[in-house]
């Protein structure tokens, strides 16, 4: 079951970077989390993310990260490592967001932990710090 949902988690990842890196569509968006996220997903954003938050059902979900676009202008998604922890999934993905002053795009590494249930993306967590997912996930002491 383990490998199923890393496949699982692996195809929603393509396909949310694959939306990042387009049009950028609303309604894709929604489309994409209604085909791998449980009506009632839970997301919630690290604790270091200014105003950070807690978003419950698809909808919700799927609005923040429309919402990321405005927020940080991201420039680009690329997917990294998929990883089995056992009861959750670690996900990476690289993220290139307009840089302030710098003018140029900088690139930064966020990590998701993710739960599976019945197929279904059940919760996710992003996290700043790749070593704080890692341990959250007991993949790191």
């Amino acid at each position: 079951m383990s490998q199923e949902n890393v496949e699982i988690v692996r195809r929603w990842l393509e396909s949310w970077v694959d939306w990042f890196n387009s049009e950028r569509d609303p309604d894709r968006l929604t489309t994409i989390a209604r085909d791998y996220m449980a009506s009632n997903v839970t997301y919630e954003e690290d604790p270091v993310w200014p105003d950070a938050g807690e978003y419950r059902g698809i909808d919700a979900v799927a609005r923040r990260f429309a919402d990321y676009i405005d927020l940080v202008h991201i420039e680009g998604v690329e997917p990294g490592e998929v990883l089995d922890a056992g009861d959750l999934i670690v996900a990476e993905v690289r993220i290139a967001m307009l840089g302030g002053d710098t003018g140029g795009a900088v690139e930064f590494l966020w990590t998701y932990t993710l739960r599976v249930a019945e197929g279904r993306i059940a919760h996710f967590r992003a996290w700043y710090d790749q070593d704080q997912a890692l341990e959250a996930a007991g993949l790191r002491e």
